[in-house]
């Protein structure tokens, strides 16, 4: 039987989000914009009923997501309250710890891949493949990556 929508066994059928762990997972989503300088920043609002879809959806396919962002949502606060909210996405963003943030590494490299990692997936799905200039952004690539040929994305040259 086709089924419209992926589901676990073991999600419940129309999973809810923690006001605290959907506002900090906003939050993180936001600063993914600020990290990386996206330039579709200005607009990140409109992208917020299409994050909340996506957080129930993720728990949905598979309810660890769900402890994932509870766990990250812990963090993000714990690290904070060490130091502030920058410090904290500087540690759980690009690794950096110049402040001397006490965490355990196996919690935040689980986090990194469950859930920031999806979270800049989203983002870049949301709008900023578009705002980079790809040529197919609702499907994130224009075609082949050919020699000779204008490349389908942006490239590392491009960055600055």
């Amino acid at each position: 039987m086709y089924k419209t929508k992926a589901h676990h066994p073991l999600s419940t059928p129309s999973p809810e989000v923690a006001a605290a762990v959907e506002t900090a997972m906003w939050g993180l989503f936001v600063a993914i914009g600020d990290a990386w300088r996206l330039p579709d920043q200005s607009v990140v609002e409109t992208y917020h009923l299409r994050f909340d879809a996506f957080l129930e959806n993720r728990i949905a396919i598979d309810p660890l997501n769900g402890k994932y962002y509870e766990a990250a949502t812990d963090l993000i606060a714990d690290l904070a309250a060490q130091k502030d909210l920058a410090a904290a996405y500087e540690l759980i963003f690009f690794g950096d710890n110049p402040d001397g943030l006490e965490y355990v590494p196996a919690l935040l490299g689980g986090i990194e891949q469950h859930v920031v990692n999806e979270l800049i997936n989203f983002r870049l799905a949301c709008g900023s493949f578009q705002a980079w200039g790809a040529v197919n952004f609702r499907t994130y690539f224009g075609g082949a990556n050919l020699a000779g040929e204008r490349v389908p994305y942006r490239t590392a040259k491009g960055l600055k």
